[in-house]
């Protein structure tokens, strides 16, 4: 490790706290949105957040390379890398669900080694730094020990993906027919709820660095996993979440990888 986590977790916060103020200025009224071209929106609040977080970044981290969803970039290979989701669960925040965060992680030689989701419309502050734990309002968070997928809650996000095709259709009726129990969450709440042990693992797809950086840093440093679905990389490599409370992830592999 080439960074001092524990000083890049103290600025992760501190952009945090401008992000919180940012958002919940926005949250809750009319808000300007916009479609990309990608077909997802953007509001006002995701471009001031980002804007705000690039200009205090450029200030604190002036050597560091930066990658955000709204404002673009890349995961350098050579420099630690900010990765930034300014407003995850953008759909929930225009509608005015608080399950919505600011995503905050710091990548170095691959590896997201700086994690912080806060969702400041639910009280929520997730934080975690390589080698230190993880912690949910300041309090360390943990994953559950529940080893058997017949006694575990296993999350899997919104249906229309899963219903695009049949094969992804029989693998969630899988899952409804192993499991005690499927909810599906989504976003980045799904997988912050393993991390802290109130579910046990949950499953997502066609997602982006900004999505899985700060998450998989928290999940990993609760004592989870958080890989491709296969197992083969992590969920930052590959752009798919597997997460887990660690007991269950073969388990869940053998179920998602099965013919």
């Amino acid at each position: 490790m080439t960074v001092d986590v524990e000083r890049w977790r103290d600025v992760a916060l501190q952009l945090a706290d401008a992000a919180d103020d940012i958002s919940m200025a926005h949250f809750g009224g009319r808000v300007a949105a916009r479609t990309k071209d990608d077909g997802s929106l953007v509001t006002a609040a995701d471009t001031a957040v980002e804007a705000a977080l690039r200009e205090r970044l450029a200030v604190l981290a002036p050597d560091h390379a930066v990658l955000g969803e709204e404002e673009g970039g890349t995961i350098a290979r050579d420099t630690p890398t900010w990765v930034l989701d300014p407003i995850d669960a953008t759909n929930n925040f225009l509608r005015g669900v608080p399950v919505y965060a600011t995503l905050i992680s710091l990548v170095d030689a691959g590896e997201p080694v700086v994690g912080v989701a806060s969702a400041p419309a639910m009280g929520q502050r997730w934080d975690a730094a390589a080698g230190m734990g993880a912690r949910r309002n300041g309090v360390t968070a943990g994953v559950s020990d529940v080893a058997d997928l017949g006694q575990a809650q296993v999350l899997h996000g919104g249906l229309d993906w899963w219903h695009a095709e049949p094969r992804r259709w029989n693998l969630l009726g899988r899952l409804v027919d192993v499991a005690w129990r499927t909810r599906g969450f989504g976003d980045f709440w799904m997988h912050l709820l393993v991390a802290g042990g109130m579910a046990d693992a949950a499953v997502e797809q066609d997602l982006r660095p900004w999505d899985i950086a700060a998450v998989q840093c928290i999940v990993t440093e609760a004592g989870g996993r958080m890989t491709a679905w296969d197992g083969s990389s992590s969920a930052l490599a590959s752009g798919q979440a597997l997460t887990s409370n660690g007991a269950l992830h073969e388990q869940m592999i053998r179920l998602l990888t099965a013919d």
